[in-house]
């Protein structure tokens, strides 16, 4: 806020100036108090000028003066962490879904795009948010790519010099946690060095810290990190609590599934804990969650189905988050000379939004963006992104026996589930090729490199997702996001690979030399340019096309859960182009058993 502003809030609180807009019988909801008080809310160049009694020369003849009846007032809801990539839309389509539910500002962590991209990725999300009513900051991503290079190959590279250049900037709030947490532990000089230059520089540090307690607990709050946001139960939130780390929240299921939210709300009430180590945020929404739920409006719903109150649950997404960020002189509270994004609400219990207010202008009614946002043009490089050297075959994806007479073969298979795990198990050899076993659930897994061309192709067995009859490919693969396929049928599977390629990325479900089912990501192979309903709606043909066509038996959001099925960051293991990655030790393991060797973390 410049000086001539400040002054000008000044005058407008002591009545000497008109305010731009007053807000008339609201209750305005007290986030640094737990409050609601019956108010008059005063807005002067786009902030918060003075709230309660208005002085007698706030309302001149140019103000704006709005009758709330009695709605309640809220700040606009700020997102900790957040990967925009994963709902699949523009930065543009994203704000016209979230800004009516009165989401306006992302701490958004851009590593998806970054290791398609690289810092060009990063400035193209930053370009399209410029001029919409959506405040885009940066959780800068601490690692990209997330492995050395002969672990994994990725499209973009952020060394040291980008990470300290990209903490600098003014839109930046923090350092982003979605790293593999050994690196914590085993005090990785890289890793504690970006820590140091992000705190140097006043910014966040976060983190991830699934399942730790005690010393590791201890170590990677001493490393730094500031907050974390894959607690599994209500002890291991409380623990994180006591050692001041803030508690970011959301729903999954192999995390604090929303049916153990009560249970930390009864928790926090009996023990009288301090609410302000918890925060509310998103994460990963997919397009189809988004359209039928909502977005961080959706969390807050949540907390107060559980059993905290609607303003506890405010609390959690507003002036909590803005402390964690450092946000709070402009943000996060309905205070005077903080920015005037305000949420009205037509119902608090439900947290029913009715209208919205971007910098003190209303910009959403009824569930919608007053102004058509401005069009963007996404550049031709950002959509060329899928690149193989040549079409994919169905030898590209089989693995050969290591020897011409052998009948069986033990195999590595990598099995799903929280922590992903390793089993060996015998697998029949028909024609020289490794062959997989319906009967045991374990289907063939492919990784093909769609960076450089370079034909690199992670091969292995996979167990535990039902899926026969065909093939599913995706080109959403954390981190590195090159094309994933499952499935039993080594030319089905090509296909689908195929498919996703030509469609600049993408979803798909092939069966029988058939393409069923396929949602086009052709923007950096992560994002659609077409609207949230379409979006919504090809991928859940994806998805029933998944469970009905292939028989795929994840329980719960299967296109989602098979995203992070090859991610080498969470344990116990990954798969990369380079094949099979076992985590804590970040080692290589050979997708077939030769003379006996097992692989470290076997089940």
């Amino acid at each position: 806020m410049d000086v001539v502003t400040r002054a000008r809030l000044v005058r407008v609180a002591m009545g000497d100036l008109a305010a731009d807009v007053v807000l008339r019988d609201a209750r305005v909801i007290a986030v640094t108090t737990g409050e609601v008080v019956r108010a008059d809310v005063a807005i002067a160049g786009g902030h918060v000028a003075a709230w309660g009694e208005l002085a007698a020369g706030v309302i001149g003849a140019t103000t704006e003066v709005i009758d709330l009846e009695g709605r309640h007032v809220a700040p606009g809801l700020i997102d900790p962490h957040v990967h925009v990539e994963s709902c699949n839309l523009t930065v543009t389509e994203l704000a016209r879904a979230i800004v009516p539910r009165g989401v306006l500002t992302l701490c958004a962590d851009p590593h998806e795009i970054a290791n398609v991209l690289g810092l060009a990725g990063i400035d193209l999300l930053v370009r399209e948010a410029a001029p919409l009513p959506l405040d885009l900051r940066l959780r800068v991503p601490g690692r990209v790519p997330a492995l050395p290079s002969h672990l994994e190959t990725s499209g973009g590279v952020l060394g040291d010099v980008d990470i300290a250049a990209l903490l600098a900037r003014s839109d930046a709030v923090a350092i982003g946690g979605d790293i593999n947490p050994a690196l914590l532990l085993m005090a990785d000089p890289e890793t504690l060095g970006r820590i140091d230059t992000a705190i140097s520089l006043g910014r966040t540090v976060g983190g991830q810290l699934p399942g730790m307690t005690g010393a590791p607990l201890d170590a990677s709050v001493a490393a730094g990190l500031e907050d974390t946001h894959v607690a599994e139960s209500v002890d291991e939130v409380v623990a994180q609590l006591r050692r001041g780390l803030r508690v970011l929240l959301t729903p999954r299921p192999d995390r604090l599934p929303p049916d153990e939210w009560p249970a930390l709300a009864d928790r926090v009430r009996r023990d009288g804990l301090d609410l302000r180590g918890l925060v509310l945020c998103t994460d990963d929404v997919h397009p189809d969650l988004l359209w039928r739920e909502g977005h961080l409006d959706h969390r807050v719903r949540l907390a107060i189905e559980s059993g905290f109150t609607p303003v506890q649950a405010i609390q959690m997404a507003t002036v909590n988050t803005a402390e964690l960020m450092r946000l709070e002189r402009d943000l996060g509270s309905v205070s005077p000379g903080r920015r005037a994004g305000l949420v009205v609400l037509d119902d608090l219990a439900s947290f029913a939004v009715s209208s919205v207010f971007v910098d003190g202008r209303l910009v959403a009614s009824d569930g919608a963006l007053l102004d058509e946002p401005p069009a963007f043009e996404h550049p031709a490089w950002a959509r060329d992104t899928v690149r193989l050297d040549r079409r994919v075959a169905a030898a590209d994806i089989v693995l050969a026996a290591p020897n011409a007479d052998a009948t069986e073969v033990d195999a590595v298979v990598v099995e799903f589930g929280g922590p992903k795990t390793m089993r060996v198990a015998s697998l029949p050899v028909v024609d020289g090729i490794v062959a997989p076993d319906a009967a045991a659930d374990v289907a063939r897994m492919a990784v093909i490199e769609r960076h450089s061309g370079a034909g690199a192709v992670g091969r292995c067995f996979i167990g535990g997702l039902g899926i026969r009859g065909g093939a599913f490919a995706s080109t959403v693969n954390h981190d590195s996001h090159n094309i994933v396929v499952y499935g039993d049928d080594p030319d089905d599977m090509a296909l689908a690979a195929d498919t996703v390629a030509a469609a600049g990325g993408g979803y798909c479900t092939v069966s029988g030399g058939r393409v069923l089912a396929l949602l086009a990501l052709p923007i950096a192979g992560l994002l659609s340019d077409r609207q949230l309903p379409e979006v919504a709606a090809d991928l859940e043909a994806v998805e029933r096309s998944l469970v009905d066509d292939l028989g795929c038996t994840l329980p719960y959001r299967p296109v989602y859960a098979l995203n992070f099925m090859c991610l080498p960051n969470i344990p116990l293991v990954g798969v990369t182009d380079r094949g099979i990655v076992e985590t804590g030790s970040f080692s290589l393991v050979p997708p077939l058993v030769v003379d006996g060797a097992q692989p470290a973390h076997h089940h």
